[in-house]
């Protein structure tokens, strides 16, 4: 470092700086300054070097918080209209279906379809569809079948079984802790689900769910319950006391499946046609032949 330059600092190298930082020329600026500190021989210009350093570093802070707000601003702006626009498409959507919904149940002429439609207690629905696609989500949603999950407790007992599903419990954010959406900290959305039990054994328990509570992932027992988790959603089965020594024996032995519910075909048709045999044709006249059993 050598001070070798004693000329002062004049109003004209303050008004270049001033220039070139007008048009962002942030490096030029600063190799000036850096210049005058390590040459500038008398104190005087060194401490207005310091000063102008400092002055010039509050602006360009200044100018990166303002583009900071300026794009925060400009993405809060796009953010609003792609909403905006989305609940526009979605509204044009729900037109066009409602219009052709509309369509279909305005080309249906049968009667019995038409009478269909409507429910005592839940109301009238445009199609018949609607109607039974809310049939099957309230299956879904209540009748224990189509989920199945079996429990290997060892608790040699037959336990009751309670079931509770819920949301967002702690650890299992899907960003990490405490990550959930707002006012879920903890666990939300906690609902007992109704099963249907079987006991296969006093050591072991099969717990058929609703459809709409399936999940995938491994049962295990711990902190006196057993868990299914599946990402944010959690399944919890409480079988009252429990041996711990015995239940987490159980571990890896329980077995979750989904299974079909679709009703069983009692009376299935033959897969072959068999050829009637001792059948006697009457003739009834020149075109019509009459069939009888022959006795």
């Amino acid at each position: 470092m050598t001070y070798r330059d004693n000329t002062p600092i004049t109003q004209e190298d303050l008004k270049k700086l001033q220039r070139d930082i007008s048009v962002g020329d942030v490096e030029k600026v600063a190799q000036t300054v850096a210049t005058w500190l390590r040459e500038k021989m008398y104190g005087k210009d060194v401490r207005e070097t310091l000063a102008q350093w400092a002055i010039y570093t509050a602006r360009i802070a200044q100018y990166l918080i303002n583009d900071e707000q300026e794009f925060k601003r400009a993405m809060n702006n796009l953010k609003l209209e792609l909403i905006n626009r989305q609940g526009q498409v979605e509204g044009r959507q729900t037109d066009l279906e409602n219009q052709f919904l509309q369509v279909i149940a305005n080309a249906t002429v049968d009667s019995e379809v038409i009478l269909a439609r409507n429910s005592n207690r839940y109301g009238s629905y445009i199609t018949l569809d609607n109607r039974l696609e809310h049939i099957e989500q309230l299956l879904a949603s209540y009748v224990p079948a189509g989920f199945t999950i079996t429990l290997k407790h060892n608790q040699n007992r037959n336990p009751r079984v309670n079931v509770l599903y819920y949301e967002y419990a702690i650890g299992t954010e899907t960003g990490g802790f405490g990550t959930g959406p707002s006012g879920s900290f903890g666990g939300t959305n906690f609902t007992s689900v109704a099963p249907q039990i079987e006991y296969q054994d006093l050591n072991t328990v099969v717990i058929h769910l609703p459809t709409a509570y399936a999940m995938r992932g491994v049962v295990e027992y711990k902190y006196g319950y057993w868990y299914l988790i599946d990402g944010y959603k959690t399944l919890r089965f409480d079988l009252g006391e429990v041996d711990d020594r015995r239940a987490l024996a159980g571990n890896g032995q329980h077995q979750i499946s989904s299974d079909s519910v679709a009703p069983p075909q009692t009376d299935q048709q033959p897969t072959t046609v068999i050829a009637p045999r001792n059948l006697r044709a009457t003739r009834i006249n020149d075109e019509t032949e009459k069939l009888d059993w022959e006795k």
